[in-house]
């Protein structure tokens, strides 16, 4: 029982060395925030002293715009569909690989056992229904969240 008592110790102990915070680092920090790419797209956020820098840009053409009030939401807005956009080619590529999968799979059983086919069917069609909802469903969020980089660009660079 002191074994427990002991070895439940050491761990709340290690938890909260590790959950504690010392002494930050008061300096600022310099260097890339954060930064996203996706069918041409691209944005990269810089701090330098108190100040951010973004570099936007579509297929080549880059353009670095300094933050300010005036631009500040178009900036993240524009980061917001550069990411919505990446996460949406994503999902629309594992929904057509898990679509290619269940067909793969059906003519294999189809060549191998006609049996199993006929008894799945209702399955397999199920499964290849819910991969083609997923597919269609992700196709429209990426021409949106395309279509919202294309914007916000277009007002970032005019």
């Amino acid at each position: 029982m002191k074994k427990y008592i002991l070895l439940m110790l050491f761990c709340l102990t290690l938890i909260l060395s590790a959950c504690s915070h010392g002494e930050e680092d008061t300096r600022e920090y310099s260097g890339i925030i954060g930064d996203g790419k996706t069918l041409g797209y691209e944005y990269t956020v810089k701090k330098e002293q108190n100040k951010f820098s973004w570099k936007v840009g579509y297929i080549g053409n880059i353009s670095i715009i300094e933050e300010s009030a005036a631009n500040q939401e178009d900036l993240v807005n524009f980061m917001n569909a550069v990411n919505d956009s990446k996460l949406a080619l994503v999902k629309l590529i594992v929904s057509v690989s898990y679509f290619l999968i269940v067909i793969i799979t059906t003519l294999i059983l189809y060549k191998k056992n006609r049996k199993v086919l006929k008894d799945g069917g209702i399955i397999i069609t199920i499964l290849a229904g819910i991969a083609i909802y997923i597919a269609f469903k992700e196709s429209l969020n990426l021409i949106s969240s395309l279509q919202d980089a294309k914007y916000y660009y277009l007002i970032l660079v005019k």
